[in-house]
């Protein structure tokens, strides 16, 4: 019986190595057919922004490594930012717009950052510090459903919406995060008006200094004086001639009601209320680049559009 024991155990250990070997050659046979690629993505320094990684809806925040098959292609975006600015990527991607990396072998992305500058506010009015940034940051890259920036990609996540625009007094923080900016460098579009409903004087700034950047639409922003502020004595000046560099001041706000409108940027996206403005140090170039970008040909809004926000 001992004998027919340990015939029966060296049979089930027979047995184990045998299945064992065949799952090493599957899974070496699996790999051979699909082998995976190595990503790699380090945020440097930590702790003032987050990258999401796609396929996978990852969110990293400090180092993170994915794999994925070979060939994958794989596509990383800033989606937060807390009081910090987006330097750019290095390794695999450059510039300061999306990553996106094709995986034959294994990659490695490092996302910089800094921090974000807090200066204080040109308007005597608003209490609040505001946060150096640019409109790439303020836009994201992500588009909605009419070719503009989407409200998803913007690094200010929450931001006003609603009548907070209209408040005197808006507030500097939502949670943690600022709602009050700086944004040097943009040009005075040719469309800024009075709005006959309220009493906003609105228009287009755009930013035409980032030549990475093709979709016009992603390089201007809607933004308005409020009326309520206009009212109170608060406001800041009528803004110069079309064609001038200024920078500016003002609230981070979604407008849902005209994210498929033309004159809005295909995109809900503004600076509003818009607190103080003044001239830019940065200078008058790409100015005829600035203003092409803010109406491109055919896409001109039709003045009815423009009376009622």
């Amino acid at each position: 019986m001992r004998h027919l024991a340990h015939a029966h155990i060296r049979s089930l250990v027979t047995l184990s190595v045998a299945l064992a070997a065949a799952a090493l050659i599957a899974a070496g046979a699996t790999f051979a057919k699909h082998p995976t690629r190595r990503l790699t993505v380090v945020l440097s320094p930590a702790g003032l922004g987050t990258v999401e990684i796609r396929p996978g809806n990852r969110v990293c925040r400090v180092r993170c490594v994915v794999r994925y098959r070979n060939g994958t292609r794989a596509r990383l975006r800033v989606v937060g930012l807390s009081s910090a600015t987006f330097a750019g990527w290095s390794g695999a991607c450059s510039g300061h717009v999306g990553c996106s990396v094709r995986l034959t072998q294994a990659r490695r992305v490092v996302a910089r950052f800094l921090p974000a500058p807090t200066l204080s506010s040109w308007s005597p009015h608003t209490t609040c510090t505001a946060v150096l940034t640019s409109l790439p940051v303020v836009l994201g890259s992500t588009l909605g459903p009419g070719g503009g920036a989407a409200e998803t990609g913007g690094a200010f996540q929450p931001h006003l919406r609603g009548a907070q625009r209209h408040l005197l007094n808006p507030p500097c923080l939502l949670g943690k995060e600022p709602t009050f900016v700086e944004i040097d460098g943009l040009v005075v579009g040719k469309d800024w008006e009075q709005v006959e409903s309220d009493g906003d004087y609105a228009g287009t700034l755009a930013d035409a200094s980032r030549p990475a950047i093709k979709n016009p639409y992603l390089k201007a922003i809607h933004a308005e004086i409020d009326g309520t502020w206009s009212q109170a004595g608060v406001a800041p000046p009528v803004l110069p001639p079309p064609g001038t560099t200024i920078d500016v001041q003002g609230f981070v706000y979604w407008d849902p009601g005209h994210e498929h409108q033309a004159f809005h940027n295909f995109s809900g996206w503004e600076l509003h209320p818009l607190s103080a403005w003044r001239l830019s140090a940065t200078g008058p170039s790409n100015r005829a680049s600035a203003l092409a970008a803010i109406a491109p040909a055919g896409e001109v809004a039709p003045a009815a559009g423009r009376k009622e926000r």
